[in-house]
C-alpha cells in the first residue's frame, strides 16, 4: 500500500514576547483604515493567519507579535494553505492582509531591523487561471426585476425602494455593501451624483442615467429628506423606518424580485457585472469604467467583461483576412 505524502511543515514563529496591553497592535491599526465590508473579511482573514501561525494557539490577530514574523516562516505560507484545502485565491487574500498588517508593524516602530520586514513581507501572491463566476443581465431580465418590484400590491412603498437599489445596482455599477452605506447627504440631485464609500474607505463619484435619478427620486419622495441613511427598512405596513437597511437585505430583496419576475437567479453583484459588461460592450474606454467600478486596476475591470460569444465572433468578421480563396 503506498504511503499517504506527509504534509510539508510550516516553520512557526515564536509567540514571545506577547503584545503588552499598551503596545499598539498592527492588526487594529491596520483594520481601522478599512470599510466596514473590508473589515469584516480581512479580520477573519488575519485571524485565520494568527490561528496557523500559532499552531492553533491564537485565534486572536489583535494579540499575535506580528513583528516576530521572518522570511523563513512567510515563504511557505502559500504552499502550506493550498495543501490544507485554500484554494489559490483565498490564499492571495490572506497574502494580501499579511503584507498589510506587516507594513502596519514596520510603520509602529515594532521591526528592529528593517531588513526583517521587507524580506517577511515579500512573499508573492499565487498565479490563478479561474473561470468568471456569476453571470451578465439581459435588459429584459432587468426590465422584469424592476416591473415587479413596482407591481408590488401589498406594499407599495416597499416596491418603489426595491426598484430603485436594483436600479441603482446597475446604473451606478456600484456593490451591494457599498448601496446601503449611502447617506442621504451623498445624493447630488442637480449633477445626478452619488457619492460612493468604495474598498479601502475610498471616496468616488459616480453618475446616474435621467431614468435611473427618477427610480432614486421617486423612492427619496417616499423616504422624505431627514438626513441619514439613503436606503431604509419598509414595514409591512408601508412605514419607513429611519436606520440602515443591512447587505444581506439587499440580497433578499433581489431573491423576491427575481422569483416574482419569473427570471434566473442572480446575485447583487451580477447587476454590477452586467453593469460594466454593457459599459465596455458600449465602447467605454477600460480606464473610465475602471474609475466609475472603483478598481484599482484596470485588469480587475476586464475580469468583468461577460461579453458573449457571438460578440468575439462579430469581432473576428471584422477582420480581413490575408487568404483569398480561388474563385475556380
Amino acid at each position: 500500500m503506498p504511503k499517504k505524502p506527509t504534509r510539508s511543515a510550516l516553520t512557526l514563529p515564536s509567540l514571545e514576547p506577547a503584545p503588552a496591553a499598551d503596545q499598539p497592535s498592527p492588526a487594529t491599526a491596520y483594520l481601522n483604515a478599512l470599510s466596514p465590508a473590508g473589515r469584516r473579511t480581512q479580520r477573519a482573514a488575519l485571524n485565520n493567519l494568527a490561528l496557523i501561525f500559532s499552531d492553533g494557539k491564537l485565534t486572536n490577530a489583535e494579540k499575535f507579535p506580528w513583528q516576530n514574523l521572518r522570511y523563513d516562516h512567510t515563504s511557505g505560507l502559500a504552499a502550506y494553505m493550498v495543501e490544507i484545502g485554500y484554494a489559490k485565491s483565498s490564499v492571495n487574500k490572506h497574502l494580501v492582509a499579511l503584507r498589510r498588517v506587516l507594513r502596519e508593524a514596520y510603520n509602529l516602530g515594532l521591526f528592529a531591523d528593517h531588513n526583517d520586514y521587507y524580506r517577511a513581507a515579500g512573499v508573492k501572491s499565487l498565479r490563478t487561471e479561474t473561470i468568471p463566476r456569476g453571470r451578465s443581465l439581459k435588459m429584459t431580465e432587468l426590465e422584469a426585476l424592476v416591473q415587479a418590484c413596482l407591481s408590488n400590491p401589498t406594499n407599495p412603498k416597499l416596491g418603489i425602494r426595491d426598484a430603485a437599489i436594483i436600479t441603482v445596482l446597475y446604473a451606478a455599477a456600484i456593490r451591494r455593501q457599498e448601496i446601503v452605506d449611502l447617506n442621504l447627504a451623498d445624493v447630488f440631485v442637480d449633477e445626478a451624483q452619488l457619492r460612493v464609500l468604495g474598498k479601502g474607505s475610498k471616496k468616488r463619484l459616480v453618475y446616474l442615467s435621467t431614468d435611473a435619478l427618477q427610480a432614486l427620486l421617486a423612492w427619496m419622495e417616499v423616504r422624505g429628506r431627514q438626513l441619514g441613511p439613503l436606503f431604509t427598512p419598509v414595514s409591512k405596513s408601508g412605514k419607513v423606518i429611519p436606520r440602515r437597511l443591512s447587505s444581506q437585505a439587499v440580497y433578499f430583496l433581489l431573491k423576491r424580485a427575481q422569483q416574482a419576475a419569473g427570471v434566473s437567479p442572480l446575485t447583487p453583484h451580477d447587476l454590477r457585472r452586467t453593469s460594466i459588461t454593457d459599459l465596455l460592450a458600449a465602447h467605454v474606454d477600460v480606464l473610465t469604467v475602471s474609475a466609475i467600478a472603483g478598481h484599482a486596476s484596470t485588469d480587475t475591470t476586464r475580469r468583468y467583461d461577460r461579453r458573449t460569444e457571438e460578440t468575439k465572433k462579430e469581432a473576428a468578421d471584422k477582420l480581413r483576412s490575408p487568404y483569398k480563396p480561388d474563385p475556380s
